[in-house]
């Protein structure tokens, strides 16, 4: 099965709107006593600077994009 450009990027959006909302309630579940205001503030963190991922999602060293021609 191959995906269209379009339906491909469309998934992606998709499956990262459900991850944040999966992280979401697990730090609601986490935090029982956490105001919204909190909860808002700790995603934006998250989205901002994700464990794991402080250079991108991809495994190995950051390299300038795009890449100088030499």
């Amino acid at each position: 099965m191959s995906l269209s450009p379009t339906t491909g990027l469309e998934l992606a959006i998709e499956l990262t709107e459900f991850g944040a909302q999966i992280r979401e309630e697990r730090y609601r579940r986490e935090h029982v006593d956490a105001t919204d205001a909190e909860v808002e503030g700790f995603m934006q963190a998250w989205w901002m600077d994700r464990p794991g991922a402080p250079c991108g999602d991809s495994a190995g060293r950051p390299i300038p994009v795009p890449q100088p021609r030499g």
